[in-house]
């Protein structure tokens, strides 16, 4: 085969599908080719002697075909290299940002664990308070319930205390008023002139109207020491009031004139009452209204000191 037959062929397998990649591995018979071109040239130098001219063009034509193929070749290989190296590039760019969201994905599926641990540890945390919570607020409920049982016994014990405290501040009031007036009174209360009793809380003195009232109703002068007795103690105890009765016959005539006898004496009218005395009914008789309590039914002329 002649080698402008061959050229011709091997230009058109480069203008076949795949030409370049052949070309790419021809790139490496280069220098054969060429050796082969310039042989060919001195060749057809040597047969130009003795070819025709019309060989000789059609040898110099596939020449300039040949060489304007390979450098058309060379050119085509050139663009390949500048577009395979820029996809190698790109395919590096593309393969380190693959890589990159790789990593990423792998750190935000770590977080996204690390998250949701936490997330777990912190609802358990949650539920543990509550539970804790919960208990101390039965505690608490339990202890509020407690202190105000507490305080209901404590203000139940100091009601108790102050009425202990009144009560024995008034049972000493009593006593000391007992004890003045048996003083004060002296020989009239051991002979039984007077007698002396505790009656609902009051010191009661009780003395017969014939030692006190003439028939007249007019003070007798026997009485005169009596009223100073009961003055005296009155202006001891200064918080202390006096309730008279009365027997029930000239009782609205003896009281006032008993009455001012004792203020005349110093005793203050705010201090001094009179009791109503109602009689003593005969029989119980339970259809009867309720009555207002008033001093018993006697004949006595009864004081009754009341403490303050």
């Amino acid at each position: 085969m002649s080698w402008s037959r061959r050229i011709k062929k091997l230009w058109s397998k480069l203008a076949e599908p795949g030409a370049l990649r052949v070309l790419y591995h021809g790139v490496t018979l280069a220098p054969r080719l060429i050796l082969h071109v310039a042989s060919l040239a001195a060749l057809a130098s040597l047969l130009g002697a003795c070819v025709s001219t019309t060989q000789y063009e059609e040898a110099k034509s596939a020449s300039e075909v040949e060489l304007a193929g390979r450098q058309r070749a060379q050119a085509e290989l050139l663009v390949t290299r500048t577009k395979l190296d820029a996809a190698q590039a790109e395919l590096d760019q593309r393969s380190q940002k693959l890589a990159e969201t790789e990593q990423s994905v792998s750190e935000s599926k770590l977080e996204n664990s690390v998250a949701v641990k936490e997330r777990d540890e912190a609802t358990g945390m949650v539920d543990q308070l509550r539970g804790e919570l919960a208990r101390v607020g039965d505690n608490l409920r339990s202890y509020a319930q407690q202190k105000a049982e507490l305080e209901k016994s404590l203000q139940a014990a100091q009601a108790r205390k102050l009425e202990l405290e009144r009560n024995e501040a008034h049972t000493v009031a009593i006593a000391r008023l007992t004890r003045d007036l048996t003083s004060a009174l002296g020989d009239r209360v051991l002979s039984g002139e007077v007698s002396l009793d505790v009656r609902d809380g009051r010191v009661v003195l009780s003395i017969a109207p014939e030692l006190v009232f003439n028939d007249d109703g007019t003070l007798r002068k026997e009485s005169e020491g009596l009223l100073s007795a009961v003055t005296r103690v009155l202006s001891v105890h200064t918080d202390s009031t006096l309730e008279l009765s009365l027997p029930s016959a000239n009782a609205e005539q003896r009281a006032p004139t008993l009455l001012g006898a004792l203020s005349a004496k110093g005793t203050a009218a705010s201090r001094l009452h009179v009791a109503q005395r109602v009689a003593a009914p005969l029989a119980a008789d339970p259809a009867a209204p309720s009555k207002p309590a008033a001093a018993p039914a006697t004949n006595a002329v009864e004081l009754a000191f009341s403490a303050g």
